[in-house]
């Protein structure tokens, strides 16, 4: 593995951090909160909501587990078409403003710019290109499907490979792994030679080979609030932005009793984590799962233990058999007044933000695309299903006029056609 060793920093600062240091930091009260939901708006957060239906042919099919971003007045959605291989097959298509079909990116095979799978994609801010991680290679395309380029990513250890792979700018990328025995290390910096140019030490120290170790020696997928990008690992309550190649803490998760177990500091300042079964982590402890960020807001999925009572959500089913809801709950951090909420279901059960301004399905944002617009995607079975007048009435809404657009739209959508990208604008 190759190093330039000017670059190398093992985070010693960061991993020296107390928690009375800690607390210079904004603090996000989550265990204040995590018995006590609230019901949020549509209108207390946007201004206004565009929906946005997607063209549905042959050739632009959106299967399950949607993803979406936005980018140069484009919609990209990687949706998995196939679950009978690893990892599950997923197509990657290109709409414009309106919902029409413009392209597909790539295509799976091993010829000159095909890829063997989709492990995830992101965005460059500097360019209109398009990144697909696939096992040990990453792949760029511009956004109307011209291959660019493709290297392969950096080596660290026997065990583990990097994911969660982020731009971070100036042809530097962000990853991090599953801490290991052998590679003692979990976020790294790297080009796009597959040069590593600097990684950083975790605060809590693993055990990788202890089998009651549950886990949490991963991070959760990195976002981007405008040009800074932010990490977190699972077992660390502490937020980082990348600064100048460092990692700096930005915001605490404050989980108070429902924080994952912590144990002493061993002799090159780490802190050893307690080593736990995964029951007892699922029953007992409070994870983020995902965070989505803006100037204004932090939106965030959070894990909640099963030991602790969660809102009640709308049943799923799979090949016609409920299945149990994971017991995910959505927060709200509002950064300039330093509160936090988790959210309550509506008395239809749906999870989100109920929609007050159209009149439409909850919302929660998926994305942040910039200036203000954050995205959430509905499935058209959902809104043919849950969308009623009973549903309209039991909303004030505030915007007729987009009330009315509503309708038309669901009026021309099928129950099996593309899902509908839904566009807010913050206030």
């Amino acid at each position: 593995m190759k190093i330039k060793r000017f670059y190398v920093l093992t985070f010693c600062v960061l991993i020296g951090y107390s928690k009375t240091m800690l607390v210079q930091y904004p603090v996000i009260d989550v265990a204040k909160n995590v018995r006590d939901y609230k019901v949020g708006y549509c209108s207390d957060f946007f201004s206004s909501l565009e929906i946005i239906p997607l063209e549905t042919n042959n050739a632009s099919i959106i299967g399950s587990d949607p993803i979406v971003l936005v980018a140069d007045n484009n919609i990209i959605i990687s949706s998995v078409v196939s679950s009978l291989i690893i990892p599950p097959k997923r197509n990657i298509l290109v709409f414009d403003s309106s919902g029409k079909f413009m392209n597909k990116i790539g295509e799976i095979g091993r010829g000159p710019g095909e890829y063997l799978g989709v492990h995830n994609i992101f965005l460059n801010h500097e360019r209109s290109s398009i990144y697909i991680t696939c096992f040990t290679f990453l792949y760029e395309y511009e956004l109307n499907g011209k291959f660019i380029r493709s290297f392969r990513l950096p080596s660290v250890s026997r065990f583990s490979s990097l994911s969660n792979i982020s731009y971070l700018g100036n042809d530097l990328f962000a990853a991090s792994t599953y801490y290991d025995e052998e590679s003692k290390y979990i976020h790294y910096i790297f080009d796009s030679n597959g040069e590593i140019v600097k990684y950083f030490s975790p605060r809590f120290h693993y055990n990788r080979f202890d089998l009651k170790t549950s886990s949490v020696m991963a991070s959760i997928l990195p976002f981007r609030i405008d040009r800074d990008l932010y990490v977190k690992d699972d077992a660390n309550d502490t937020l980082y932005v990348f600064a100048n190649l460092n990692l700096q803490p930005a915001f605490v998760f404050d989980f108070g009793r429902y924080s994952h177990p912590s144990g002493r500091r061993n002799q090159i300042g780490q802190i050893e984590i307690m080593p736990i079964t995964q029951s007892d982590a699922n029953r007992l402890y409070a994870k983020i799962r995902k965070v989505i960020g803006t100037p204004k807001f932090l939106f965030y999925d959070l894990f909640i233990p099963s030991s602790l009572p969660t809102p009640i959500a709308r049943p799923s089913f799979i090949f016609g058999l409920e299945i149990q809801d994971a017991p995910i709950v959505h927060g709200i951090y509002n950064r300039a007044e330093n509160i936090n909420v988790l959210l309550d279901t509506d008395q239809f059960h749906q999870k989100g933000l109920i929609n007050d301004i159209n009149g439409g399905l909850s919302f929660f944002p998926k994305y942040y695309a910039g200036n203000g617009i954050v995205a959430d995607i509905w499935q058209a079975e959902d809104m043919k299903e849950i969308m009623t007048e009973k549903y309209y009435a039991s909303i004030k809404i505030k915007d007729q006029r987009a009330h009315q657009k509503l309708r038309d739209v669901l009026k021309n959508l099928d129950w099996e056609d593309n899902p509908v990208v839904v566009l807010a604008k913050m206030k």
